[in-house]
């Protein structure tokens, strides 16, 4: 058989829309198959947390059937506050006692009881000192992980593999840019959180969802001109399309984005404080959110740092019967995460 049998289906719950996206794999090669999205039902998401897995489940469920997805086996994305990946650094020790360690040193870390988490690491491949190791943990809470894989029970799904967004934005980008000998940004704009993660040769050295998005800057519009968030939306979305619309929208629109670039500033001085040894003078960005108008000169003005676009289809070909060059440009900025959870494998950890 020339692609795996083993599809996965990679799940993307964000607080804006729910993403699926299934790839098949062969010798290096990969072919978008299918791709569906909908509006995630409201109230049911929130930073990550879920609050109604039957809904969520039966938005999932609708999407597979609708667009004919053959798979049923899931990778779902954690994200926000249900999960942290972090590096820490700790004394060299035996391979042997090292599982143990781990947990004793992660609990300093980790700002849940470590008895109700469900905790990976990986061994990272230099260190900040010769008699120590740095560890990348990968941590989530037990009751939250629960909660994702009933999403994909209501929805018809096996939960194959439970990943980590950050890390599945890690993966897409490896996937086309392979392993850069310079440190380099990546950031998912999203409509309530942004996955910021600093990759070097491969490795995460640092990964944060900040919680900023396109929806702060529908809410300073709502909250300033006394209008529904609809209508915020509304305005917003024409502002950007370059319509007429009141003077102040763009007032408040700028306010939005200060707020937004103070916060991933942030995000940025807290890494280089945390250890981060490899500068970023570059930085790739996807998400719906990037699209805001200004955002990203923006921040590349006030930052310093070169920001290119991140294309997820660099070395994924579409089929071509069912995806048009048009539509691919479309929903290009709303692929990443999802593709990265897709290109899991059955059987992976």
């Amino acid at each position: 058989m020339l692609f795996s049998s083993k599809k996965v289906v990679g799940v993307d719950l964000g607080s804006s829309s729910i993403k699926l996206a299934q790839v098949s794999k062969s010798k290096g090669m990969a072919l978008l198959d299918n791709f569906a999205f909908v509006q995630t039902p409201a109230q049911t998401i929130n930073n990550g947390d879920i609050t109604d897995t039957y809904l969520l489940g039966e938005s999932v469920k609708m999407l597979l059937k609708e667009q004919k997805f053959n798979s049923r086996n899931a990778c779902i994305g954690m994200w926000g506050s249900t999960s942290i990946v972090k590096k820490i650094s700790m004394p060299k020790v035996d391979a042997k006692a090292l599982k143990e360690q781990i947990k004793y040193e992660a609990q300093q870390y980790l700002p849940f009881d470590i008895s109700q988490v469900t905790i990976e690491y990986h061994v990272l491949p230099f260190s900040s000192s010769a008699d120590q190791m740095d560890i990348l943990i990968v941590a989530g809470q037990n009751d939250l992980i629960t909660k994702y894989i009933e999403v994909a029970t209501y929805g018809n799904l096996k939960t194959s593999i439970i990943d980590v967004s950050s890390i599945a934005l890690t993966n897409i980008f490896e996937f086309n840019y392979g392993k850069l000998n310079e440190p380099v940004g990546l950031f998912n704009f999203g409509s309530n959180s942004t996955q910021f993660v600093v990759v070097f040769q491969g490795e995460i050295l640092f990964a944060r969802d900040i919680p900023v998005g396109g929806f702060h800057f529908t809410n300073e519009i709502c909250k300033n001109m006394g209008v529904t968030l609809e209508e915020a939306e509304s305005l917003k979305l024409s502002h950007v399309q370059g319509a007429d619309v009141p003077e102040n929208t763009r007032t408040f629109m700028n306010m939005a984005l200060e707020h937004v670039t103070e916060e991933i500033r942030n995000s940025i001085d807290f890494y280089s404080a945390s250890g981060g040894d490899f500068q970023i003078s570059k930085a790739f960005f996807t998400g719906g959110a990037s699209l805001t108008d200004g955002l990203i000169n923006h921040l590349s003005e006030v930052l310093k740092i070169n920001f290119e676009v991140l294309n997820p289809l660099i070395k994924i070909k579409a089929n071509n019967k069912k995806f048009s060059p048009q539509y691919l440009e479309q929903i290009s900025p709303f692929l990443a995460v999802s593709l990265g959870l897709a290109l899991r494998e059955v059987g992976d950890s």
